[in-house]
């Protein structure tokens, strides 16, 4: 009982300083609270993952600080999977923290100890410092899955930086190792460990960085069954691993754009591959399993005719595996011929960007976005806004120059907000439906920000504007964010809750055709339709299979379904 109180209280210290901490994208209490409403979040897939299952798991970390612990926590439901975890920063001193066993933390002194004695010639203080790390989380995870009597022991150990003892170590780094039941004998073992490496010594950064590895290690061991009972060789994360734990699946290579050798080499690469845009509105997709998901063409760069001078062309930057990606726009005319038949995959075709791409894997989902916003500006920037001449594309497209007066203009995004205004007993939500939506097709309401206006008015401003509803001004927090560019939009999720008892609706017919209070058995059936909903013959054909449908909600990929989703897993 003392153990499981010192626990206890643990985890409620590391949990108010992940709170009141920050970092650079707005603190971590607004990163934790993001991991409980992103589908992708490898958090949010442990939890839900633990719970199919019906297993159990607790964590033990080091140079996290507890962000992993706190991580879990934000998730809705963890209760069921997750009873605990600590944080043991300075070994010598955490013996409390290590379950109180005395043998496991001599253990870990002595392998500490032991391993500067048994340093190789060849290798460095660095080196040995991460093979002493490789033992402490091995050992770890297993007494604690052990003495705890869970599933699954989540352990981290490294450093994180800003300064580090060990010569030879000057960026981040993390080992992160998995222990699970043995099926046969029921005895705890390790199923995984991983070394993860970080090009910087920030703090916060790599925090942040880290506890994603170790939630993504969990999630491919866990719920995936990547380690298959096993214990797996130890890995060392390289850049495609860095990138993708957190959540920078395209490297944008910024520096790239401005060599144009550079670029020229990429684009004689065999490896390089293109996003295909029609019209700037669609982009070449495979649609799969009857129209509930799609994929996205990447064509080789080479199989594009006039993709060397004719055609637009973008570097949109380098996937995990360093091949560049570029994105080609098309017309009707010049797509005939620019590509023959039998260099198409089967069943590609040219699908709305607006309504589809919600449908893609989200690293698919993050390129058809980014080359639709860049294709769309340039569709709507032909000439320079001081003195009136054409313009010219730079940098790999991501520029525009004037060929007059040298100006130069680059890319805007317009913030927008988008809310969901749910009652104040949370068992309502106000959804509104929009001219340009199908039939029954409802969604959290959405507005620009105007010029002086803060994020929080407009939240307050839109949502009377559209429906007669004031918000409760202290109910306002951010959720999340995402890129719309329809035309050039970023949409700021925000959760606010009003009164639904003394106040009437009452649309602007301009702006929208209804709202309505849903309650949550309407919006649960809804979110089991599946498909494009947002393209109006899929919206019918929904509502013709089953026609007691009250609504019609957007479907996961796009933030409104995130901020919808959230509010259905509120308890």
């Amino acid at each position: 009982f003392s153990t499981v109180r010192r626990f206890s209280t643990s985890l409620s210290m590391m949990w108010k300083a992940a709170s009141s901490s920050s970092s650079g994208c707005g603190g971590a209490n607004i990163g934790l609270r993001c991991y409980s409403v992103q589908k992708s979040s490898p958090f949010y897939r442990l939890v839900r993952g633990l719970k199919e299952q019906g297993k159990t798991c607790t964590v033990v970390e080091s140079c996290c600080g507890g962000l992993i612990n706190a991580s879990i926590m934000s998730i809705p439901g963890s209760s069921s999977v997750y009873f605990g975890g600590t944080v043991a920063y300075n070994t010598k001193r955490a013996k409390k923290f290590l379950l109180d066993d005395a043998s496991l933390q001599e253990r870990l002194i002595a392998s500490s100890n032991n391993s500067s004695s048994t340093q190789n010639d060849n290798e460095s203080e660095a080196d040995e410092y991460i093979r002493s790390k490789l033992y402490w989380t091995a050992e770890t995870a297993v007494a604690f899955c052990e003495q705890l009597n869970v599933d699954y022991a989540i352990a981290e150990g490294g450093a994180s930086g800003p300064t580090f003892r060990p010569k030879g170590l000057d960026k981040g780094f993390a080992v992160v190792a998995i222990a699970g039941r043995d099926e046969s004998t029921g005895r705890a073992k390790v199923l995984a460990q991983t070394v993860v490496h970080s090009n910087h010594a920030n703090r916060q950064g790599n925090m942040k960085f880290f506890a994603d590895s170790a939630a993504k290690l969990a999630v491919d061991t866990i719920v995936l069954g990547g380690a298959n009972g096993a214990t797996s060789d130890t890995e060392t994360s390289n850049n495609k691993n860095e990138a993708t734990a957190a959540g920078l699946w395209l490297d944008r290579a910024t520096h790239l754009r401005t060599d144009p050798e550079a670029l020229a080499q990429l684009e004689k690469q065999p490896n390089a591959r293109c996003v295909v845009l029609l019209d700037s509105n669609e982009s070449l997709m495979i649609s799969l399993e009857n129209g509930t998901r799609n994929q996205l063409v990447l064509l080789p760069l080479d199989s594009i005719v006039g993709c060397e001078s004719s055609l637009p062309k973008t570097f949109l930057g380098l996937d995990p595996d360093k091949n560049p990606i570029f994105a080609i726009d098309v017309t009707k005319e010049t797509w005939k011929t620019s590509v023959s038949s039998n260099k198409l995959p089967a069943n590609a075709e040219f699908l709305v960007t607006r309504t589809h791409a919600p449908l893609l894997p989200c690293h698919e989902n993050e390129l058809a976005l980014y080359a639709t916003a860049l294709s769309q500006w340039k569709l709507t920037h032909k000439f320079c806004s001081i003195c009136g001449n054409p313009l010219a594309a730079i940098h790999g497209g991501t520029c525009l120059k004037c060929s007059s007066c040298n100006n130069h203009s680059w890319p805007r995004q317009d913030p927008s907000i988008i809310v969901l205004v749910t009652n104040r007993t949370g068992d309502k939500a106000l959804l509104a439906r929009s001219p340009r939506h199908g039939p029954k097709l409802h969604t959290a309401l959405a507005g620009f920000v105007e010029a002086g206006e803060t994020f929080e008015q407009a939240v307050m401003r839109e949502t009377f504007e559209e429906t007669g509803i004031r918000v409760d001004p202290g109910s306002i927090s951010y959720l999340s964010s995402q890129p719309w560019p329809f035309p050039r939009s970023c949409m700021i999720a925000f959760r606010a809750t009003a009164d639904d008892q003394d106040q009437l609706i009452s649309i602007d017919p301009n702006e929208i055709v209804s709202a309505y209070w849903f309650n949550k058995s309407q919006v649960k059936q809804a979110a089991t339709v599946p498909g494009a909903v947002m393209n109006h013959d899929v919206a019918a054909k929904a509502l013709k299979q089953n026609p007691s449908l009250d609504v019609l909600i957007p479907p996961q990929g796009v933030v409104a379904r995130t901020l919808i989703d959230d509010w259905l897993e509120d308890a």
